[in-house]
């Protein structure tokens, strides 16, 4: 009788033992498919977020953005390749991505590119992404906030500059087409991205003006009228 309460004993201790290594493999092997699928959700978006950051070098590149901003933009997506590269590296996405690099690092002046809206848009897009970089990188202290900030200011005023330029382009282009209603429509739309800026206004002036000048050009403003009838009296009875 002693000697079957110790063998069923033990046969308990067995498929205890059992079931608590067969509940510590379950949870190992949970807990690797879940860092699995971590690992690949952040290489996912380690690649989304690098190629955005490329494009955007691109864009800064060929619209004459500050060298300074560029190089603090390129560090981010540096650091992003780099961290791809220790998760996955023989991900096939990292060498497509290298190649968009080296690309985006022969971009140079391309103003004939931002000849339609949908350039244009996506010139803009890449820019203020750019923006949102800097704003993170000041979040984590890789930036002053004063010089992320000053760096914000530039690309806002990049920002508007090239949608400002272009429009005007198309305006002109229009004119020399005797497009009249494309050409205020560029024209109007030009002025208003410039009056809106957020920026000195010594830095829009001289655009305002020359984008002014072609308005008038096609559009006479209609004179001043010389006045009330007292005003006329006034002038009348001063020289009299």
């Amino acid at each position: 009788m002693a000697l079957m309460l110790h063998d069923n004993l033990l046969i308990l201790i067995i498929i205890a033992v059992v079931g608590l290594l067969a509940l510590i493999g379950s949870h190992i092997i949970s807990q690797r498919e879940q860092q699995a699928r971590k690992q690949a959700a952040r290489v996912k978006w380690l690649g989304q977020q690098a190629e955005h950051g490329i494009n955007a070098l691109g864009i800064l590149r060929a619209c004459g953005c500050k060298p300074e901003i560029i190089e603090r933009i390129e560090t981010q997506v540096a650091a992003r390749l780099g961290e791809m590269a220790a998760l996955t590296p023989d991900n096939p996405l990292l060498t497509t991505l290298n190649g968009q690099k080296q690309n985006a690092d022969r971009a140079t002046s391309a103003a004939a590119a931002l000849n339609s809206d949908r350039a244009i848009k996506r010139a803009s897009i890449y820019i203020n992404y750019a923006r949102e970089l800097l704003a993170d990188m000041a979040q984590t202290n890789s930036l002053s906030p004063a010089l992320a900030k000053s760096y914000a200011q530039e690309l806002h005023w990049l920002n508007v500059s090239i949608i400002a330029t272009a429009h005007l382009s198309q305006g002109q282009k229009s004119i020399g087409l005797q497009d009249k209603p494309a050409a205020l429509s560029h024209l109007k739309h030009a002025k208003a991205v410039l009056t809106r800026a957020m920026v000195p206004q010594q830095f829009k002036q001289e655009r305002l003006a020359q984008i002014q000048t072609l308005l008038d050009s096609l559009e006479p403003r209609p004179q001043r009228p010389d006045g009330t009838l007292a005003d006329n009296l006034d002038a009348y009875f001063k020289d009299n």
